[in-house]
C-alpha cells in the first residue's frame, strides 16, 4: 500500500477542515463526508474523506454534536482555521511589500540615471548639465497597482513604460475583491495610454463599469487626480561651474541662472520646447530665452526606443568649444537612449 507523505497528509487535513468549517458556517448543520464530496473538489475517495474527518476529530478539531454522522468544528478547529487565514494575510502583506520594493527599485533606477546624467554632463563640460525627466503627458502606463494597506487605506502605485513610478495613499473603504476587480479593469482600459490620455479616459471608462458604482467612481476620481498631479521634473547640476568662469561676471545673468535653478518649472518650460527636435540644437543668447541672453544652450532629445520622451543638454557661456560640447551632448544622449531601450526590453521579457 502506497504511503502518503506527512506534508501531503497535513495539507489534505487542512483542506478538509476548511471545507467542513465553510460548509457548517453556510448551512448551520453538521457536515458529513457526502456534503464534502458534492460541494468540494477534493479528488479523494469517500473512504479517505471519512478517514481524514475521523483524524481531525481525534486531533480535537472536529466533534459530533450528537449521534449524527456529521461533524462540527470545535474551538480548536476554528482557531486553526482563523490562524491559517491570518497566515494568508501575512503572506499577502509580504507580497505587497515585495511589489512596493520592486517599484521603489524602478524609481531609483530612473531617478539615478537622470540625476547621474546631469552630473556627467556638468562634470565633462565644466558647465551646467541638465536632464529633463520624461514628459509626464507622453509617458505610457505600464501598470497600475491598487494595494489594500488597511480597511480604510489604499496605496495607488503607477508605473510607466519609461520607469517613472508614482504612488499615493488614498483613504477609502472598498473590499479586496472589488479592489482587485477594479485594478484589472483599469489596467485593461488604460495600459498603453499616455498619462494625459489616461487622466481623461478613466472617469469615462469607470462610468461604463457596472459594479459598486458609488465607491468605484469615487476611487476613480482619486486615481485620476493622482495621475493629473504628476508634474514634469528636471535634474540640474553645476550652476556654480558657469558662475565661476573668470570672464563671467555679469551679476544679472548670474541672478537669472540661479533663479532658474530654484524655479525649475520655468526652465522646464524653456527646455521643453526642444522635445520634438531630434537633432542637436544650439541656441545662443536671446535665441533661447531672455533669462539666458548672455549664455548658450546646447540640447538634444532622448527616447525610449519608440518615441521621444525628454531633453538633455548643457548651459554655458557663449565663449565655449561648441564642437566639443555638441559631441558630448550627442554621445550622452545615445547612452541614455540605449539604457532606456534595454530597460524596456527587460520589462517586456518579465
Amino acid at each position: 500500500m502506497r504511503q502518503v507523505s506527512e506534508n501531503i497528509l497535513k495539507e489534505r487535513k487542512s483542506r478538509v477542515l476548511h471545507a467542513v468549517i465553510h460548509e457548517y458556517i453556510k448551512t448551520g448543520k453538521p457536515v458529513g463526508s457526502s456534503a464534502l464530496e458534492k460541494g468540494y473538489k477534493f479528488n479523494l475517495s469517500p473512504a479517505t474523506l471519512r478517514s481524514l474527518m475521523a483524524e481531525l476529530e481525534r486531533d480535537g478539531y472536529l466533534t459530533h454534536p450528537h449521534t449524527s454522522a456529521g461533524r462540527i468544528p470545535t474551538d480548536a478547529g476554528y482557531r486553526a482555521y482563523v490562524d491559517s487565514l491570518i497566515e494568508l494575510q501575512r503572506l499577502a502583506v509580504e507580497e505587497e511589500e515585495r511589489i512596493k520594493k520592486e517599484y521603489e527599485k524602478k524609481t531609483k533606477e530612473i531617478d539615478s540615471l537622470l540625476s547621474q546624467t546631469s552630473k556627467i554632463l556638468s562634470g565633462l563640460s565644466n558647465y551646467t548639465g541638465f536632464v529633463m525627466a520624461p514628459k509626464a503627458k507622453h509617458n505610457e502606463i505600464r501598470n497600475i497597482e491598487l494595494i489594500q494597506i488597511s480597511s480604510e487605506q489604499i496605496l495607488v502605485v503607477l508605473l510607466t513604460k519609461t520607469g517613472l513610478v508614482k504612488h499615493k495613499m488614498i483613504n477609502i473603504c472598498i473590499d479586496s475583491e472589488d479592489l482587485n476587480e477594479l485594478k484589472q479593469f483599469l489596467n485593461s482600459k488604460l495600459r498603453g495610454f499616455s498619462l494625459e490620455e489616461a487622466a481623461k479616459r478613466i472617469i469615462v471608462e469607470v462610468q461604463k463599469y457596472q459594479s459598486k458604482q458609488q465607491e468605484m467612481f469615487k476611487l476613480a476620481g482619486y486615481i485620476s487626480n493622482v495621475i493629473e498631479d504628476i508634474q514634469d521634473d528636471i535634474y540640474m547640476n553645476g550652476t556654480s561651474n558657469v558662475l565661476g568662469i573668470p570672464d563671467f561676471n555679469d551679476f544679472e545673468t548670474a541672478r537669472c541662472l540661479m533663479n532658474l535653478n530654484e524655479h525649475k518649472d520655468r526652465l522646464i518650460e524653456i527646455i521643453g520646447k526642444d522635445l520634438e527636435v531630434p537633432k542637436i540644437k544650439v541656441q545662443i543668447g536671446g535665441e533661447c530665452a531672455s533669462e539666458l541672453k548672455d549664455l548658450s544652450v546646447i540640447t538634444t532629445s532622448y527616447s525610449d526606443g519608440n518615441k521621444t520622451i525628454g531633453v538633455l543638454g548643457i548651459i554655458g557661456p557663449k565663449r565655449m568649444e561648441y564642437e566639443k560640447m555638441m559631441a558630448l551632448v550627442n554621445s550622452v544622449s545615445k547612452i541614455v537612449n540605449g539604457f532606456l531601450l534595454r530597460m524596456g526590453e527587460d520589462d517586456d521579457e518579465r
